[in-house]
């Protein structure tokens, strides 16, 4: 395999090309994300106005006032034909037979750049009321599907995964990405239960429980070794808190958590829930003394202990609560 290098107008000689980059490394989405635009625009860069969907559009005006595209001087026509998700990609058409020719030029542009399409993982999904004709690439028919598979489907039905493994990526894959930035979240009880719910679901459908089987929370969470999100919230926050707390006195961080402002007034009505009032609360939930938690938190491994230990027993506590709650509701 041979390439060439442009740039500002100039292309360098060719030169083969022996090994790519490694599997994990930073470079491999970018790289990708680059190669498969430029292999998009090669096959679609002839505009073929049949084929993909067309939208309507205009900016001005307010958002839920649908009169407003009605008019036909303002109103943009925009044509939807590839959509990209990280590395995977959807082609739309009004019809099958322009989704075949779609398809065509897909399969071709992909030919001239040495890829191969996986026929396995390409379906094609068809909108009610739409003719379930038939799409190929080459000689080949791609299945017709319900829904698009997507990473439940894959990894928490794949036999062959273990419920440890499962657990780590739906932890890496899931739970990374819902709670991005929750350090510095100021949330109410019915956000933190919320999350919870949402949490316990994704570990039943992990282990394959339903409603039925009459599972607890406790077991569920016994069996995955996992922690509630009530107490990973708590425990983010306070770690944050703590690393803001060892920040030297002039890094901004440090200074807007121990300020306040110089001027104004507060309006009337309740305040909004602030991060003072949410970590104050995280504390008194962990043990932790609201008095002397900044001696504490010098030390950032007694910290983290003391964060982990105090996360124990509010689990403890919550699980405690739901049997006595089991309990009553027995008795009734």
């Amino acid at each position: 395999m041979s390439a060439t290098v442009f740039f500002e107008g100039s292309t360098s000689d060719s030169f083969s090309v022996r090994s790519g980059v490694k599997q994990g490394c930073v470079l491999a989405p970018m790289l990708f994300g680059i190669f498969f635009s430029v292999v998009l625009h090669h096959a679609f860069s002839v505009r073929v106005d049949e084929d993909g969907v067309f939208l309507h559009t205009r900016s001005d005006g307010k958002l839920f006032n649908l009169a407003r595209l009605r008019m036909k001087r303002k109103v943009r026509k925009v044509l939807v034909r590839e959509l990209l998700f990280a590395d995977d990609a959807a082609l739309v058409s009004h019809s099958a037979a322009g989704l075949h020719r779609l398809m065509d030029k897909f399969s071709a542009a992909c030919s001239e750049f040495a890829v191969i399409i996986n026929i396995k993982k390409t379906v094609v999904m068809h909108q009610a009321g739409s003719a379930a004709s038939p799409v190929m690439v080459k000689e080949h028919v791609l299945e017709s599907v319900d829904q698009f598979t997507h990473l439940r489907s894959r990894a928490w039905t794949n036999k062959y995964l273990t419920e440890r493994t499962k657990t780590r990526i739906y932890q890496c894959c899931v739970v990374s990405v819902l709670l991005y930035g929750s350090e510095v979240w100021s949330t109410y009880a019915w956000h933190e239960r919320e999350l919870n719910a949402f949490h316990m679901r994704c570990l039943r459908n992990i282990l394959g429980i339903t409603w039925r089987d009459k599972v607890t929370n406790e077991a569920v969470l016994a069996r995955t070794g996992s922690k509630s999100m009530f107490q990973t919230l708590k425990v983010r926050r306070l770690r944050w808190l703590g690393h803001l707390r060892r920040m030297p006195d002039d890094c901004l961080p440090k200074d807007i958590l121990y300020s306040e402002l110089s001027a104004g007034s507060r309006g009337r009505g309740r305040p909004l829930l602030c991060f003072k009032d949410v970590v104050k609360r995280d504390m008194k939930a962990l043990d932790i003394a609201t008095d002397n938690w900044e001696r504490l938190a010098e030390d950032r491994t007694k910290w983290r202990q003391q964060l982990r230990e105090g996360g124990d027993i509010l689990d403890k506590d919550w699980i405690r609560g739901l049997v006595q709650k089991r309990g009553h509701t027995v008795s009734l």
